[in-house]
């Protein structure tokens, strides 16, 4: 008799402690449940950020978009003059990490060959459109270069006596400075 109480009382321990380990699996359950749900939450919002977040492609074609909007407002400054080309390119000269677009652009006359115009359009892309934040007329011929380490870099195009009126030889690199709606 003694052999079985002892026997049915160890059963209840071992039960005893199965079950305690049993509620406190359970009690952890919705703790690794909620961390989940917080991990799955927060990878949505992360994906849904970067689902909203526009393209390289698409920030050019909102730049050109934008650009061939205000085209005849520049065309107007350069009597009869036709856009000879538009160049976009893109790099971060904001410092925001998130690539911007300029857009390098010639103005031609009707008819000829000679540059009369030229500039860059510059907008900011801050991840879900693009919106222009300078232009870039100088007195003097230019070629847009790069936009690396943050800075747009241009080469400063100048003829010796010498020169082809193609062919400027004296090409001086320079590192436009963006202030504000200011660029130089």
């Amino acid at each position: 008799m003694k052999k079985i109480i002892g026997i049915i009382g160890l059963l209840m321990v071992l039960t005893g402690c199965n079950n305690s380990e049993h509620k406190a699996q359970k009690k952890d359950e919705p703790q690794k449940e909620q961390s989940l749900s917080r991990k799955n939450e927060l990878s949505s919002k992360e994906s849904e950020t970067s689902q909203n977040s526009i393209s390289k492609d698409e920030a050019v074609e909102l730049a050109v978009k934008q650009f061939e909007a205000y085209l005849p407002n520049i065309l107007k400054t350069y009597d009869d003059g036709v856009i000879d080309l538009q160049d976009p390119h893109v790099g971060d000269f904001t410092g925001d990490g998130i690539e911007d677009v300029a857009i390098y652009w010639n103005i031609a006359p009707k008819g000829g060959n000679a540059l009369i115009g030229q500039g860059l359009s510059l907008y900011k892309n801050d991840g879900h459109t693009v919106k222009v934040i300078a232009g870039y007329e100088p007195d003097y011929l230019f070629a847009f270069d790069t936009i690396k380490n943050g800075k747009i870099i241009v080469e400063k195009l100048e003829y010796t006596e010498e020169d082809g009126r193609c062919c400027p030889s004296i090409k001086t690199k320079h590192a436009l400075t963006i202030k504000g709606s200011k660029v130089y």
